[in-house]
């Protein structure tokens, strides 16, 4: 069981410190897999930006001890204490992986652990963050970035997909594709997507033939899935089809389907004594050849190793 320090501050919001307390406590029923304390520099009664208070009962030494550090919020005119700094940069120091959700990047950038790195964050405020710390490299263009010990999301949404991403890291696909259906949110987002996408609103709600293209491929994952056939399964030219899919999903088609490739993959590695080779046919890979590629090339493991720690 994972030790995670999530912290608290006078104002903030409550969604934003109750996200990885859901999705990593997991208080609404099922096995419990990390051990989640909240944390304040503070401790006692602290106020939120919804109009009610909270009370802390936990100090920053839960950080001296904690195998993950979450900063879910932060106030961007606050200067966090030389305590706090401190505090996190013992932390990453000692091995803790430092998570920074939405606007908590800047608490993030602040202690220093990110100089010349990635951070995300919501891209409302991605230019101050820039401003105010130039020695970090700024992304608004993805949900969420995972450095090893260093992940970080843009906000809201955002964060739930990030805290999904950490507890598929951790405990494989089915743990975490069962506690999004708890949740009921989508499974899996991946954290290269665009943050913002201006997506119209079709006249017919039900008439979403990206949606459509979607539920079309998955159903398909094992065979060879052309863009020429793809497009046509939903009435739409190839070129009409591209512009439309990156539109309504940040990716073009191909990317889309490797990472759905992927997940069968990792699933079936998981919850089934299936030989690799079957598995890469299965998940429409071809050959096990092909499988350990992309597995090294996006996840930087292999499919034996990744059987072995979640089968």
């Amino acid at each position: 069981m994972r030790s995670v320090a999530v912290l608290a501050y006078d104002g903030m919001s409550p969604f934003h410190l109750s996200v990885p307390c859901l999705v990593l406590g997991d208080r609404l029923g099922g096995e419990v897999e990390y051990d989640v304390q909240v944390c304040a520099e503070h401790p006692g009664r602290l106020g939120t930006n919804a109009g009610f208070d909270l009370y802390v009962e936990r100090g920053l030494d839960v950080m001296e001890h904690a195998d993950l550090v979450i900063l879910p919020s932060w106030e961007p005119d606050l200067e966090p204490s030389g305590r706090l700094v401190e505090a996190i940069r013992a932390a990453h120091a000692r091995g803790a992986t430092v998570v920074g959700l939405c606007i908590g990047a800047f608490l993030v950038a602040a202690s220093g652990i990110a100089d010349g790195r990635d951070v995300v964050t919501h891209w409302r405020w991605a230019e101050r963050l820039a401003a105010q710390y130039p020695k970090v490299d700024v992304r608004a263009d993805v949900l969420w970035s995972d450095l090893g010990d260093l992940v970080t999301s843009a906000g809201t949404a955002a964060s739930l997909d990030c805290c999904l991403h950490l507890v598929r890291t951790h405990h494989g696909v089915e743990r975490a594709e069962q506690l999004a259906r708890v949740i009921v949110v989508a499974p899996h987002r991946s954290g290269s997507q665009a943050q913002y996408i201006p997506v119209p609103v079709p006249p017919d709600p039900t008439d979403d033939v990206i949606e459509r293209a979607m539920v079309w491929a998955r159903m398909r994952l094992d065979q060879p899935v052309s863009l020429d056939e793809w497009a046509a399964a939903v009435a739409l030219s190839r070129r009409t089809f591209t512009r439309q899919f990156r539109a309504r999903t940040g990716s073009s088609g191909q990317a889309w389907l490797l990472q759905q490739r992927l997940d069968r993959a990792r699933l079936l590695l998981e919850t089934t004594d299936q030989s690799i080779e079957r598995v890469a046919t299965a998940s429409g890979f071809g050959s096990s050849a092909a499988l350990r590629h992309h597995f090294h090339h996006v996840l930087g493991t292999t499919p034996q190793r990744h059987r072995q720690e979640f089968g």
